[in-house]
């Protein structure tokens, strides 16, 4: 090599950022999230042993897949996209409280992450079936604080799936 020495040889490939995402629920890029917490799957073991095993080792197996509650933080605005989906629970506003028409409060959401440029979608999920499992309508208050009052919206889902 002649000149300075070069370190890397190829193309370089930083990690993304987590701080530059979005979240889609029915088509509306809800901008006001400033936090989501992991999508987390986890597979239960099943322990088995037949009768007539010699060996005194269990089996093991998979078994049913539970997925975590994601969890959405925004700064409260006069977007009430949040407020409006978790009220449709808590207060029975769907077809007059017959919970198995569970379609009208399902969604599929979808969660954009994004280069650093913020507009080119580099990896992007479906949490597929979620509805509200727990709603925060405001953070606590404090006259001496000087933080951003937060919403936070707890979403139960049937689990997730990368979208290419």
């Amino acid at each position: 090599m002649t000149g300075k020495a070069r370190r890397f040889e190829g193309e370089r490939r930083d990690p993304y950022r987590n701080f530059n995402f979005h979240i889609v629920i029915d088509g509306k890029v809800v901008a006001a999230c400033r936090k989501m917490s992991a999508l987390d799957a986890t597979v239960s073991t099943v322990k088995f042993r037949s009768g007539d095993s010699r060996v005194p080792v269990s089996e093991v197996m998979p078994g049913q897949v539970e997925y975590q509650p994601v969890t959405l933080e925004g700064g409260l605005t006069d977007d009430d996209t949040f407020e409006k989906w978790a009220n449709q629970l808590v207060f029975h506003e769907h077809s007059q409280g017959d919970r198995r028409n569970d379609n009208e409060f399902r969604k599929d959401v979808t969660i954009r992450v994004l280069n650093l440029d913020a507009k080119t979608v580099v990896k992007e999920y479906t949490l597929y079936r979620a509805w509200p499992s727990k709603f925060t309508a405001m953070s606590d208050l404090a006259g001496d604080g000087n933080d951003v009052i937060i919403e936070t919206l707890e979403l139960t889902h049937e689990g997730f799936k990368r979208q290419q």
